[in-house]
């Protein structure tokens, strides 16, 4: 069976620029069908998946992990990605049905609907503590924010592209982006090449839907038609909740606050996955076991 989400990552300019390009049309589709997302619910979180998906394919070891939160004022609310580096990607956002007109360039309006505020990202690898970067969100459009994070605490001057296109039968016909990072002895004349390029590229989905071929799209987006494939991965869309992890949340709550709260709802606790609203329900016999299971 052939996956149609794909990742695909270069090498460019003699290996001298990374290029990470992201078609996640049907990823983003199920994350919209999932938490039933308006169609600038979608933009936001779709873009915010996308790239999180592409920092998650830099990660070196299967264990880390990725956690991308976008704070912003706005009605839309918080933004919460996760991910790791095998691409099992989720992610929500506190009001997933706020409609707004569109911009003042015909546009669904992310930067109003996100607002001003900041973004985060959460990196565990393996150390006693996770890595913890932060920055103002510049633009609330997702891709120049990343950028500006990019730069600004890991130090990485990159181009980032960010894309979800509703189609006039409301449906996703297009998500993807892509990211290039010239490496640290890249010449200067090829960063101007880039930047040059990628001035002129005005959307991403209308580029990968006239480029077919991702590594024709590579070739475009960083001039060099010389590029090197490096390797291909396959994002999906996927929750990791369960049984065990919901128990650790209701043994976090405490037993008397647990059983209260069970008690005044008829006798059950529920408790619902923010990443797929998966429900979990626990009578009061079930809550007690929690607590008098033996400790590991």
């Amino acid at each position: 069976m052939k996956k149609k989400d794909v990742l695909r990552k270069y090498l460019a300019h003699n290996g001298n620029v990374r290029v990470i390009i992201l078609d996640a049309t049907d990823m983003i589709t199920k994350c919209r069908d999932t938490h039933n997302l308006s169609n600038v619910a979608t933009a936001a979180l779709g873009r915010t998946l996308a790239i999180s998906t592409i920092m998650s394919s830099m990660f070196k070891d299967k264990s880390y992990r990725l956690t991308v939160q976008v704070k912003g004022d706005g009605p839309l609310g918080n933004i919460v990605v996760c991910g790791n580096s095998l691409l099992k990607m989720k992610g929500y956002v506190t009001n997933p049905n706020v409609n707004l007109p569109l911009n003042s360039k015909g546009k669904l309006d992310v930067a109003k609907a996100v607002g001003k505020g900041t973004l985060n990202v959460i990196k565990d690898i393996g150390l006693k503590d996770p890595y913890i970067g932060n920055c103002e969100l510049v633009s609330s459009e997702i891709a120049e924010d990343f950028a500006y994070y990019f730069a600004s605490s890991e130090q990485t001057p990159s181009v980032v592209f960010l894309g979800v296109n509703i189609g006039k039968d409301n449906k996703v016909s297009k998500a993807c982006g892509y990211v290039i990072e010239p490496l640290p002895d890249c010449d200067d004349k090829v960063i101007d090449l880039i930047e040059g390029i990628n001035l002129n590229i005005s959307s991403v989905t209308s580029l990968m839907s006239d480029i077919e071929d991702i590594d024709d799209v590579a070739k475009t987006i960083s001039g060099d038609n010389n590029i090197e494939f490096l390797d291909e991965m396959y994002p999906e869309y996927e929750c990791d909740c369960s049984s065990d992890r919901i128990e650790k949340t209701i043994i976090a709550l405490g037993r008397d606050d647990a059983i209260n709260i069970a008690s005044e709802n008829g006798g059950i606790l529920e408790l619902t996955c923010n990443f797929c609203n998966k429900s979990y329900k626990y009578n009061l016999e079930n809550i007690k076991d929690i607590f008098d299971k033996p400790s590991k």
